[in-house]
């Protein structure tokens, strides 16, 4: 849309779709969200940062770079930001780039202007769009909300937040991707019920299944792949263009490799509406057709209706209990992916609003509603959630839930805990992400020490541990000592490099469940059988003549049979000789527990008669 530079008096605000490959800006006009164009009547910014000796260069003149320079031309930071340098050499393993870590485990490049870190570019982004916004009107940005895909985790949301403030931008929300589409749609068709909202960007697959009612939006649940999107349809064309065009003589490089995908996405625009496009690469001529490019990318569109199905499952939802389908982003123009999300869900999807459009709206929209001074009649109340469980490692190995997934924010909740050591001083708070039982197959974000803890027997410790999440996703943690007021703050932070493909994480819990319960129960019993041996040992020193020589024997030969049980790891086997030593030790117990009461009832006599 053509939009006329004008001086307002009213203060701004602004919704930006931060895209993996083109990023948009949107504002509020006369109660409606409009799209904010550049100079030459284009609302979309290519995600692309060319830095040259001593400029930046960003969006469409970037792009021109992308062939002729790709060392020095940074595109799809979407895809790399809060990646560990591990992931994206598994991952992306022929990107032109020169990488590295820097001590926070942040990505750094090596350009021509010097180290540039993952950040900075995609603070360069949001700086053009917000001088885009400065153009067009003269008044102060008063606030913006930035959209993020709802599997970002916690560290790539803190760095979306250091970006903004670096472009010297006024964050006031962080909002996921398919609820401000949901927003975008539920404010103009005000439609009631279940609705899923299917979002294929070029780096990110989101799915969210939205409960709209009385201008409410609650997500139920959200699921997705942060690894999946566009550009793997665009590697895949590119990859069979190369044997297509029998490019195998030519040296395959940085500048071949840009071409093939420059090339793979004009074909891949064409093929939206042509059956056939004709192309030239290096002075071959060939043709491609729809039908080969369906046949090249069909196995990822079955992943992300995979991922759908998953979800429906997780909690326990019908196909055709679902009203409405939202598709948004730009991937979802394909042919293919309409044809065939339309038949899994057996309903026609929305596209009534553009698909690269949607999200912007959306955010604008919700920007409107954050910076109202009252409460608006029909004000929608978003009800999002988090993608992961969250919680803190426990004794043998395992993790304790704090915060199940999918549960709504903000949120906070509070367990309660004890040590597991006699007279301990310290206790380590080790903050975990996933949703597996056992430490090792979850996300590790964070270990702090909660220390002075007063001196007493293992168990009498109350340490009451919080998790509050904000709107936007972030974790604070509390760990306070009841007796002594101790306490131990922290945030989680953009520190921590280890990532994960969060689809993958929900896929192997779905798998692997069962097995994981079994070992944390067989583990748990094996802990407690070791605790009642500790603590039979004990006791056996100190009143041992208490019982019979033969129930002595009978006792330790139960005791050998239990750590057979647990040297062998047969849990069948140690419940039935824990039971088994139970049984031979109540009498032990027994007269332990009245010799004890026979003492203390004498040293009371004794005290009396002083």
């Amino acid at each position: 849309m053509v939009f006329l530079k004008e001086k307002l008096n009213k203060k701004l605000i602004l919704g930006i779709d931060f895209g993996t490959t083109y990023s948009l800006v949107s504002t509020i006009e006369k109660k409606h969200a409009i799209l904010l164009n550049d100079e030459k009547n284009r609302y979309l910014l290519p995600s692309v940062v060319h830095c040259k000796k001593d400029k930046f260069l960003v969006g469409w003149e970037a792009k021109k770079y992308i062939i002729k320079d790709p060392i020095n031309t940074i595109f799809s930071i979407k895809r790399l930001i809060g990646r560990s340098i591990d992931f994206i050499k598994k991952e992306f393993p022929i990107l032109p780039y020169i990488i590295e870590e820097n001590e926070n485990q942040e990505i750094i490049f090596h350009t021509k202007l010097g180290r540039i870190n993952s950040t900075q570019v995609v603070s360069k982004i949001l700086q053009s769009l917000k001088q885009r916004a400065s153009f067009l009107y003269k008044t102060n940005i008063d606030a913006t909300v930035i959209t993020v895909p709802a599997y970002f985790n916690n560290i790539q949301r803190s760095l979306i937040k250091k970006a903004a403030i670096m472009a010297n931008i006024n964050l006031i929300r962080l909002l996921n991707e398919p609820t401000s589409a949901a927003l975008a749609y539920g404010l103009e068709t005000n439609k009631k019920g279940i609705i899923i909202v299917y979002d294929l960007g070029g780096g990110t697959f989101d799915v969210s299944i939205l409960k709209l009612n009385q201008g409410i939006f609650e997500v139920l649940a959200t699921s997705g792949d942060s690894n999946l999107g566009g550009d793997d349809f665009d590697n895949l064309l590119a990859k069979y263009i190369y044997k297509k065009a029998n490019l195998s003589n030519y040296q395959y490089n940085d500048s071949l490799q840009s071409l093939l995908l420059t090339t793979a996405r004009k074909i891949k625009t064409q093929l939206t509406y042509k059956n056939i496009v004709k192309f030239n690469i290096f002075n071959w001529t060939g043709v491609l057709t729809r039908f080969e490019f369906n046949i090249i990318i069909k196995d990822l569109i079955k992943q992300t209706l995979l991922i759908c199905s998953n979800i429906l499952k997780d909690i326990d939802l019908e196909i055709k209990d679902i009203k409405e389908v939202i598709m948004v982003g730009g991937s979802t123009r394909i042919p293919l992916v309409y044809q065939e999300v339309k038949k899994f869900f057996k309903i026609r999807p929305l596209t009534s609003i553009d698909p690269d459009q949607i999200v912007a709206i959306g955010a604008a929209l919700q920007c409107n509603i954050l910076t109202q001074n009252k409460l608006l009649y029909n004000q929608p109340i978003l009800l999002d959630v988090i993608p992961l469980s969250l919680g803190i490692e426990v004794m043998g190995g395992f993790v304790e839930k704090i915060i199940p997934r999918n549960s709504h924010i903000p949120i906070s909740k509070t367990k309660e805990f004890t040590t597991s050591r006699d007279n301990q001083t310290g206790i380590i708070i080790h903050v975990l992400q996933g949703e597996r039982d056992l430490v090792k197959n979850c996300i590790s974000l964070s270990r702090f020490v909660l220390r002075k803890i007063p001196l007493k027997k293992a168990g009498l410790v109350r340490i009451l541990v919080t998790f509050e999440i904000d709107t936007d996703g972030l974790i604070n943690i509390k760990a306070i000592e009841k007796d002594s007021n101790q306490v131990k703050m922290i945030q989680i932070d953009n520190t921590v490099s280890q990532q994960k493909n969060f689809s993958k994480i929900i896929k192997k819990y779905s798998i692997y469940s069962k097995n994981d319960y079994y070992c944390r129960i067989k583990s748990e019993k094996k802990v407690e059988s070791q605790n009642i041996l500790n603590l039979l040992e004990d006791a056996l020193k100190k009143d041992k003549h208490l019982i019979s020589k033969e129930e002595l024997i009978e006792i330790n030969l139960n005791k050998k049979a239990l750590i057979k049980s647990i040297n062998e790891d047969d849990f069948f086997s140690i419940k039935l000789n824990l039971n088994n030593l139970d049984k031979v030790t109540k009498n032990f117990f027994s007269l332990r527990l009245k010799n004890a009461l026979c003492s203390s009832l004498n040293k009371n006599i004794s005290d009396e008669t002083k």
